[in-house]
């Protein structure tokens, strides 16, 4: 009696990759799955989010707010930024910031651990030195925002 690796062989291969896929879908999902995983704490970075504002957007103070050290810019800058940048936005956003940049994101219905997330990963980043903007910063991960 003769029979073939080959298909045995394809059906370990399809098994095994379907195998690692579904044991992935938790750190390919939104932040939300990833935030509350014990695995989260290995991937996410040591530059901790920390809340600086959330309201709604037309209601932002322009002053009261803290710069955060070593900023040079302040938060009412960066919300101005972000005006000129996204006129006619409204709703409930947030804005966080970490060692180098404020994160800002429509942040209606979501947790504050996962608007944090959110924003970094989705939001506008506002560099906290020279003012730039990127849309869509990260690619990086984070640590869950601390509330202030």
């Amino acid at each position: 009696m003769t029979f073939s690796v080959c298909p045995f062989l394809r059906l370990a291969a399809v098994c095994g990759g379907a195998l690692l896929c579904s044991s992935c879908l938790p750190m390919l999902g939104t932040g939300q799955m990833l935030a509350g995983s014990s695995l989260a704490d290995g991937l996410l970075s040591t530059s901790p989010l920390d809340l600086v504002w959330r309201g709604d957007i037309r209601s932002f103070p322009s002053s009261g707010l803290d710069t955060p050290r070593g900023f040079k810019v302040s938060p009412a800058d960066s919300y101005s930024l972000l005006m000129e940048a996204r006129p006619g936005i409204a709703g409930e956003w947030a804005c966080y910031h970490d060692r180098n940049s404020y994160y800002w994101a429509f942040v209606a219905g979501k947790k504050e651990e996962e608007a944090g997330l959110y924003a970094v990963r989705r939001g506008v980043a506002v560099n906290g030195t020279t003012g730039e903007i990127e849309d869509h910063p990260a690619a990086q991960a984070v640590k869950p925002p601390s509330v202030m």
